[in-house]
């Protein structure tokens, strides 16, 4: 299963943690739309009343989540989150780092591998004597 199946996947406690911040995003949306076109009508005190309920129940849901010592959150992400930023970046930043890293290391391995072909075709050619143990070497040597 991909990490993003992992996230839409319920049963996982990403999953579920994912749509139980949702849910308590939404409520928060509600709840600033309703603070801003309040009323002081007794409906709109009892709707901002309710949707406070709401933000403290889920919350308090979240908070007495037993699971959530499985799901490991990196301290990057939590800073751009608090400094108003999209997690979304972070990820997309981090696996650019990655990609760029894994071309570096293929290019040094492929420099690696052309260097070992270019020693042992000198040394064979040098030192014929030695065909046979250079052909071994580079066999163990093979990735």
């Amino acid at each position: 299963m991909t990490t993003e199946a992992a996230y839409t996947d319920l049963t996982t406690p990403l999953g579920s943690l994912q749509e139980e911040l949702s849910s308590l995003i939404e409520t928060f949306i509600h709840l600033g739309v309703q603070v801003h076109d309040f009323k002081a009508t007794e409906e709109a005190k009892l709707g901002l009343s309710n949707n406070i309920n709401k933000v403290v129940a889920q919350l308090k849901n979240l908070s007495n989540r037993n699971d959530l010592h499985d799901v490991s959150i990196p301290l990057e992400i939590i800073n751009y989150i608090e400094d108003g930023r999209n997690p979304d970046i972070y990820t997309r930043e981090f696996v650019e780092v990655v990609r760029k890293i894994n071309q570096h290391l293929n290019g040094k391995s492929l420099a690696f591998e052309k260097f070992q072909n270019m020693l042992g075709h000198s040394i064979v050619k040098e030192f014929p004597d030695l065909e046979k143990q250079v052909e071994e070497i580079t066999k163990r040597t093979k990735v």
